[in-house]
């Protein structure tokens, strides 16, 4: 999953190329993220639960990111307990996110993870104190509204959430604690923010052994050596995209991450996956699209304030 909450902390005005470039790198990182349940559902059907993919491939990823992590200390030392709240949260939120994916189907567990601007709205008013625009709060407002018809209207009252719905919700809820977490810090490198989730995932991974036993099976070599690529290649190859992207282009642009993750992860469950949209959720995934595009091409400057 990506780390779009790094994107406050850019170079202002990099040559024309580097943006071209970062904007391309931009783009196939939202891909990236936004195929990442094909694999995740090919182990789960290998038999690996979501508390398994964490212990083993973003483990493997926080085994190569702590030696840059432990070399940055002399810039996040002062900051060091923002630095782990953003891996707690960040960690937190990709093994929620991980394990609703490969619980429930993509198209669901992605539009209900798309809360973010809601989210974001929440926070940033009673976190941040920041005046809302009605921008904003519009783009809130068709989000929640979106969920709500996805969830089947006044239908969710009646009966209790998935464990796979729970977790999307509760993982987009944490994205946003740990955007938060990483607009407040200044001191912080870009390299430990984003690396800093893998270690946050494994680390909870493994305090979450005492409630949870995971499935991991004896599969053949070939799993596990595809299990490798993709801590390595996969998840180190979209994060180092990301992070080279939000490095070197505005905000308000490399937002538009988000919106290509979702529509990528909708359009491929449909086309690859055999997922099916019903009339919910075209309706419901229109509203939060909508939400998103509006967060990702808001100006930061608007005439009304709340």
């Amino acid at each position: 999953m990506s780390s779009l909450s790094s994107l406050t902390f850019v170079n202002p005005s990099p040559p024309k190329q580097q943006q071209a470039l970062a904007m391309f790198a931009l783009v196939s990182s939202g891909m990236i993220w936004g195929l990442s349940w094909w694999p995740l559902k090919f182990f789960s059907a290998a038999g690996l639960d979501g508390h398994a993919i964490a212990l083993t491939a973003y483990a493997l990823v926080a085994v190569l990111a702590l030696p840059l992590i432990w070399f940055e200390r002399g810039y996040w030392r002062k900051e060091w307990h923002l630095l782990l709240l953003i891996g707690f949260f960040f960690g937190l939120a990709n093994f929620l996110f991980t394990s609703a994916l490969m619980m429930g189907t993509v198209v669901r567990g992605m539009l209900l993870f798309f809360l973010l601007p809601a989210w974001g709205v929440l926070g940033g008013k009673f976190l941040l104190k920041e005046r809302l625009g009605l921008r904003r709060l519009l783009a809130a407002f068709l989000c929640l509204l979106g969920v709500f018809i996805i969830m089947g209207g006044v239908k969710v009252f009646a009966a209790p959430l998935s464990l796979a719905d729970l977790a999307a919700l509760i993982a987009g809820l944490c994205y946003t604690l740990a955007g938060i977490s990483n607009r407040v810090a200044q001191r912080i490198p870009l390299a430990s923010r984003t690396l800093i989730s893998f270690v946050g995932c494994a680390t909870i991974a493994v305090f979450g052994l005492g409630l949870h036993t995971p499935m991991i099976p004896a599969m053949p070599i070939m799993n596990w050596i595809l299990l490798g690529l993709f801590a390595c290649v996969w998840l180190m190859g979209g994060t180092a995209l990301t992070t080279f992207g939000v490095t070197h282009v505005a905000a308000s642009r490399a937002a538009v991450l988000q919106v290509m993750e979702l529509l990528v992860a909708v359009v491929s469950a449909v086309l690859l996956g055999g997922e099916t949209l019903h009339t919910e959720e075209y309706i419901g995934g229109a509203l939060i699209l909508s939400a998103t595009l509006l967060e990702a091409f808001s100006s930061t400057e608007e005439e009304v304030h709340v």
